[in-house]
Order: C-alpha cells, then sequence, then structure tokens
C-alpha cells in the first residue's frame, strides 16, 4: 500500500513528488500562460483567490493609455451600441497582447506550467 500525498505543496517532498518534478514543456508555459491571462481577464486578477500576483486595475492603469476610457465613455453615451462592442472587443484583445506579452517571463506563469507538467506527469 502506497502512503498517500502529504499535500505539503513543496516540490522536494517524497511523498507529494515521489518521482521528482517534470519537465516543464514549452506546451505547458504556453498553456499556463493562456489560463493567467484568461482568469486576469475573467477575474481582474491571479489567482482568483489567496494572495493577488496580477491585477488588472494595476496593470491597466500603468500600461494603457487613459485615452481609451474617453473612447469608450463617449461609444457609451452614443446610440451605436453596435460601435462600442467593437471598441470593447479590440480593448480586450490589445489587453489580451499586452498581458500575455508582460507576463511571458513571470514567475507565476513557470509555477503553473510546472504544476501542468506535474499534473501530466502523474496520469
Amino acid at each position: 500500500m502506497s502512503a498517500e500525498p502529504c499535500m505539503c505543496g513543496s516540490q522536494d517532498c517524497k511523498r507529494c513528488y515521489p518521482n521528482g518534478s517534470f519537465e516543464i514543456t514549452d506546451d505547458d508555459r504556453a498553456d499556463a500562460l493562456d489560463d493567467i491571462v484568461e482568469e486576469v481577464l475573467d477575474n481582474g486578477r491571479f489567482p482568483k483567490t489567496g494572495r493577488t500576483e496580477v491585477d488588472l486595475y494595476e496593470f491597466v492603469t500603468e500600461e494603457l493609455d487613459s485615452s481609451f476610457a474617453y473612447e469608450l465613455v463617449v461609444a457609451a453615451l452614443g446610440t451605436n451600441k453596435q460601435g462600442l462592442e467593437i471598441r470593447i472587443e479590440r480593448l480586450h484583445d490589445q489587453v489580451q497582447a499586452m498581458l500575455k506579452k508582460h507576463l511571458a517571463d513571470a514567475d507565476c506563469v513557470e509555477e503553473l506550467a510546472q504544476d501542468i507538467a506535474d499534473d501530466k506527469g502523474q496520469e
């Protein structure tokens, strides 16, 4: 009978990771980056619970020119709701690309990629 993992989360724990950590692939990193960016855009932060590592409000405040806000206000006040949707989609795509570029080498991406690799390796 094998021992249950102790769930300490330490990657050098022989009970949690009996075979050690699994090697991270480029696909694991890409999946981790996509997951984090999606969570930030859906919830305004990453991770959804616990200590925030990426905050969408802070990121937008620091990285985006504030003129986008005026553009959205003007579009919202107008009657062309389809034009507003197009502007929102364009802004979403722009921020998504900016987040991917900004987070590409972030520790949180590497940590999640390791979790993804370990999960695949445990299967």
